[in-house]
């Protein structure tokens, strides 16, 4: 229905249009009715100001604004205006003639473009293509296949995602990776650890979808309702573990049992407590021009203070100042505007600019960010 309100609006392949709202499902619908169409989505921050957006839209030269609750168009915006709730009410059903423009999409055709938010400087334009989604989507679910046969006692998994739509992790974790395994997505206003807690409760959530800053939130809310979480674990196996923290599980519901995590380090300390409780963290590694992953931890085979293996067809590099170089399919590109050969090295890797460590095994730590080392003597 939102691909044919795309082509009645004469917005077709290759124009681009701007998402800048909070979280919510008509936001998903808008995206998936871009992909159908070919029309490129180009979200924003729902933080960022009329200002920041006025500047994309130039840039892009973007031909619609999907707009969030509570936020003002800038005054000279050169394209029409559409509210994102009521989207759904206002699409209705296409009729059973209406074919999408792409069946299916061809792969280094733009998927997306998503910009940094200009604050300090021109805003720049990381280019997606549909080969860079799926290149991080292939493997996982690959991963998942292995599992499928057991998931039916767990179904429908549910997703509380509060990281932002306008980030590829937080869209990953909304838009696509829920999709593959028929679970069901949840969004919240805010990230009051309260609110978190009693929804994942009454919804019956399975998996949090949050940066490492909700984890300490929680934490701190958990120890406060259930002082004995402090207690040291009496046994290293996991259901004695479940039994000894049964408080904290009851006050979070015996279904959720895992946290992704993402978008900034994760304290080991932090990571440990969550893991001492039985529940599983997953953390990974990537950036917006990795579309977003580059490595992940397995659910089952993680490993403290590590950021996991790289996913299947990418491959890292540590260049002789520790700093991670990447390279596969899942890279950009290049900027929007701007020559692609700008972004990688000579042998086609990605400078990420973050100093890391690979282990005996292959999996990665991130030690820091390669513009904030101080050198000594």
């Amino acid at each position: 229905g939102f691909a044919l309100r795309l082509r009645t609006a004469g917005i077709g392949r290759g124009e681009r249009i701007l998402f800048w709202c909070e979280n919510r499902p008509e936001w998903i619908v808008a995206l998936w009715g871009c992909l159908l169409e070919g029309v490129i989505a180009v979200p924003i921050d729902f933080r960022s100001s009329a200002t920041v957006v006025q500047r994309i839209a130039g840039i892009v030269d973007a031909r619609a604004l999907m707009i969030g609750e509570g936020l003002t168009p800038p005054d000279a915006l050169p394209c029409p205006v559409w509210p994102m709730r009521g989207t759904l009410q206002q699409v209705g059903s296409p009729p059973a003639s209406f074919q999408p423009a792409f069946q299916p999409a061809p792969p280094d055709e733009t998927a997306e473009v998503l910009f940094t938010s200009g604050a300090t400087g021109e805003p720049k334009g990381v280019t997606i293509t549909h080969r860079n989604i799926l290149a991080n989507l292939k493997p996982i679910d690959h991963g998942i296949e292995k599992y499928r046969r057991y998931l039916g006692p767990f179904r429908p998994i549910r997703f509380l995602n509060l990281l932002p739509l306008s980030h590829m992790f937080g869209q990953s974790m909304a838009a696509f990776i829920p999709a593959m395994i028929e679970g069901q997505v949840f969004f919240m206003p805010g990230s009051s650890p309260r609110e978190a807690a009693h929804l994942i409760h009454r919804r019956r959530i399975s998996v949090l979808v949050c940066v490492p800053q909700m984890l300490e939130l929680l934490r701190d809310y958990v120890l406060q309702a259930v002082p004995s979480a402090a207690e040291p674990a009496k046994t290293g196996k996991w259901y004695t573990r479940w039994w000894q923290y049964r408080r904290v599980h009851r006050l979070l519901g015996w279904k959720f049992w895992s946290f992704v995590v993402g978008a900034a380090p994760l304290d080991p300390d932090l990571e440990e407590f969550w893991r001492k409780l039985g529940y599983v963290v997953i953390q990974g590694y990537g950036l917006t021009e990795t579309a977003p992953v580059a490595t992940l931890n397995h659910p089952f085979e993680t490993r403290k203070g590590s950021v996991g293996k790289p996913i299947a067809g990418v491959e890292i590099r540590i260049a002789p100042d520790g700093e991670v170089l990447l390279r596969g399919e899942n890279i950009t590109p290049g900027y929007f505007g701007e020559p692609a050969a700008s972004l990688l090295d000579a042998d086609g890797f990605l400078h990420t600019g973050d100093i890391g460590a690979l282990d005996a095994d292959g999996r990665l730590s991130i030690l820091g960010r390669k513009k904030e080392m101080i050198v000594s003597p």
